[in-house]
């Protein structure tokens, strides 16, 4: 009977030695000499079989398996990511220009402020800050400022100045015959004329006290 046994991957098999009945010269009787297999003949042995006997090997580890769909929609939102970031930063950088201020007059710091912001996010329209008026107005005071546009352009400069209101100080925003004080526009009366109405310009007035906070240009389209 033989015995198998692996060791270090190795198929090695051990056959245990026997004994080998060979005839002896017989001088007078049916005796028989009995010798062990050598080391020589049981090692030869050994190489035969462990030749013929197939050795397993383990199977090499399979690769993980990789969502080529998840890796497209990171390295898609990245881009993103990206791309918001370098907008974002573009904006802060145009809301600080070199805009030309010098219509504004004396105007309160946090006015002239708020003009030079919402000035160099949309094109540097001309501005009216401190003036004469016929009726109640902010203007007299340095408490007011007009962006003079129509149309897309007031659309987003007025919304852009609601969205920082409290950041810019602001207390109401008038814009094509409505009025904003922060909680939605309402209709206004007509007054007669696209310049009365604010169909020419976007309206601007302004607390009396500085605001604290600093306005965001991400806010603004």
């Amino acid at each position: 009977m033989s015995a198998a046994a692996t060791a270090g991957g190795v198929l090695a098999v051990v056959v245990p030695a026997v004994a080998v009945a060979t005839p002896a010269p017989t001088t007078g009787g049916d005796a028989a000499e009995v010798r062990l297999a050598s080391d020589a003949d049981r090692d030869a042995q050994v190489r035969m079989i462990a030749s013929i006997v197939p050795v397993d090997s383990a199977p090499d580890p399979e690769p993980p398996e990789v969502d080529v769909g998840d890796l497209l929609k990171a390295a898609g939102l990245a881009d993103v990511a990206r791309q918001a970031e370098e907008l974002r930063a573009a904006r802060e950088a145009a809301a600080h220009c070199d805009a030309d201020l010098d219509g504004l007059g004396r105007v309160k710091p946090w006015v002239r402020a708020a003009a030079r912001f919402l000035s160099c996010l949309y094109d540097e329209p001309t501005l009216i800050g401190v003036s004469r008026r016929s009726r109640h107005s902010d203007h007299p005071s340095g408490h007011a400022v007009d962006l003079m546009v129509r149309g897309e352009r007031g659309d987003r400069i007025a919304e852009c100045a609601l969205a920082n209101r409290e950041e810019l100080g602001i207390s109401y925003v008038i814009w094509e015959q409505r009025v904003n004080h922060g909680d939605g526009w309402e209709r206004m009366e007509d007054r007669g004329g696209d310049t009365e109405n604010h169909v020419d310009h976007v309206h601007i007035s302004f607390e009396r006290s500085s605001p604290d906070g600093v306005p965001d240009a991400s806010r603004c389209k």
